[in-house]
């Protein structure tokens, strides 16, 4: 077996430019868009709030105010049922969740917010808009609105 040739190194990009050999797909440019708006938000979020994490907080503003099986949250989040168990943990111990066996069923478990955990996803709903309206102000506020809808549009047949 022949030893291992070592890579060419990679062609340096032009002073003040990035070397670029991605591929140029929506992938790519929804996930750029997703940690731009993380970088912004963090930028600003409070640090109790930057402290609980994307993750969480996402699933946070997933529970609608009169709460929800944990099943269902699961399958809203994508995820398996222990990963959002574990999530919803983490919230109850940060005093913004409780959960419980449901009323009809005991069996099934429940999760709803507090108002700690209302008040955060206020807040961070705020936040959102504020990054939002950072990128708006760049691109102008037609381009931007106008690729919201779009998105919106190729997004409607997810189920949440």
């Amino acid at each position: 077996m022949a030893p291992d040739k070592p890579f060419p190194a990679a062609p340096a990009a032009p002073a003040g430019e990035v070397a670029d050999d991605l591929p140029d797909h929506l992938f790519r440019w929804s996930e750029a868009v997703g940690r731009r708006l993380s970088r912004e938000m963090r930028a600003i979020a409070p640090p109790d709030l930057a402290a609980l994490g994307g993750r969480r907080g996402r699933l946070l503003q997933m529970i609608p105010r009169e709460g929800l099986r944990v099943t269902d949250l699961a399958s809203r989040a994508g995820v398996t049922k222990q990963a959002v168990g574990q999530l919803v943990d983490a919230l109850e111990e940060l005093g913004l969740v409780r959960s419980g066996p449901g009323e009809e069923d005991r069996r099934v478990r429940w999760v709803r917010r507090t108002a700690a955990g209302d008040a955060v996803t206020d807040q961070t709903l705020a936040l959102i808009a504020g990054a939002e309206d950072r990128l708006r102000a760049q691109v102008g506020r037609r381009r931007f609105d106008d690729m919201l809808a779009t998105m919106r549009e190729l997004g409607r047949e997810v189920t949440w």
